[in-house]
């Protein structure tokens, strides 16, 4: 029987689900997510002392950019992903979006001609 409707046969065939891979694959991806977080905001708290300490406001900035580029792109993708109906789009324009603050305002420190 062939047409719009699947047969008894398709109808049997067991679903195929998706998987993140072998275990240690995936528990070495989210330790590295996580040494990548923490490093990224040991490095903003320490620029961010030295912004406290010397009142340099592109140090400020600098540690602002490097969590805009690192951390919250991380969180975004974390969060979004596990929000029930989010648009890929739009999980994919938030994280680049943040990406791209970051750089600019990196970017924005480093041909800072003051």
């Amino acid at each position: 029987m062939t047409g719009p409707f699947p047969t008894h046969a398709a109808l049997a065939m067991p679903l195929q689900t998706a998987t993140g891979g072998s275990p240690t694959v995936v528990l070495l991806v989210f330790a590295a997510l996580f040494v990548a977080t923490v490093l990224s905001l040991y490095l903003a708290r320490r620029l961010y002392d030295g912004y406290r300490d010397s009142g340099g406001r592109p140090r400020l900035l600098l540690g602002v950019g490097l969590v805009l580029v690192t951390t919250v792109p991380i969180l975004l993708r974390l969060v979004l992903s596990n929000l029930p109906k989010t648009d890929p789009t739009l999980r994919s324009l938030a994280v680049t979006g943040c990406q791209l603050l970051g750089l600019l305002l990196v970017l924005g420190v480093i041909y800072d001609r003051r």
